[in-house]
């Protein structure tokens, strides 16, 4: 059922208390939301160009500087990248919260690849990938290779146990799982001795060791 209502119209004709970018922000979300119960469209209708005219006049009067934005967003985004929300997630079920899910399990790809690399793995004979499963569960990442399987999932039934991995014999699991918290991942150098130390010296591991 489509239906329309004056709420944005009269926003964008009179955006008093618009003045800051919540407000101006908050207008602007609330017209789309308007708009689409209206079966309009949003690139056409009058009221959400007003309303994005007036965010864009608002951002512009808080900080005028492109360049300056451009700066503190490069280090915005590499302060993310320097603290990745592996360990803020970790221990806590992500199962039906897709953007939780979704980031764990891509920094996790990205931490797997880094060790695979510490470790000296050929990147043509380790996989790393990620099944997320439904919104029942919380999904998991894993590296495989003939000599080692890894797979970590955000919350494991132990505690400090997310991260599992074994020994395996032509890519088949062949000797004990062990466990190891999820902040030790995070250092590539340090969970390759532990690799070394606790499955041996095996293919590719022969260089951490």
């Amino acid at each position: 059922m489509f239906y329309d209502t004056l709420y944005r119209h009269n926003q964008a004709l009179a955006p008093d208390g618009l003045e800051t970018l919540p407000a101006a922000l908050h207008a602007l979300n609330a017209a789309v939301d308007d708009c689409r119960r209206a079966g309009k469209s949003l690139a056409r209708d009058a009221a959400i160009i007003l309303l994005v005219r007036n965010l864009a006049d608002v951002a512009e009067r808080s900080a005028p500087s492109v360049a300056d934005l451009r700066l503190r967003c490069a280090a915005d985004r590499a302060a993310v990248i320097a603290a990745p929300a592996l360990l803020d997630i970790a221990g806590h079920s992500v199962a039906g919260d897709h953007a939780a899910k979704r980031t764990f399990h891509y920094q996790e790809r990205r931490a797997l690849t880094r060790l695979a690399e510490a470790i000296g793995l050929d990147p043509d004979t380790a996989r790393v990938n990620s099944t997320l499963g439904t919104d029942r569960d919380d999904g998991t990442s894993e590296l495989r290779h003939a000599d080692i399987g890894i797979r970590v999932v955000p919350r494991s039934f132990l505690p400090d146990s997310e991260i599992s991995f074994h020994r395996c014999v032509g890519g088949e699991p062949a000797g004990k799982v062990h466990l190891a918290p999820m902040a030790e991942l995070l250092d590539p150098a340090a969970f390759s001795r532990r690799l070394a130390a606790t499955i041996g010296t095996l293919g590719a591991l022969r260089l951490a060791a």
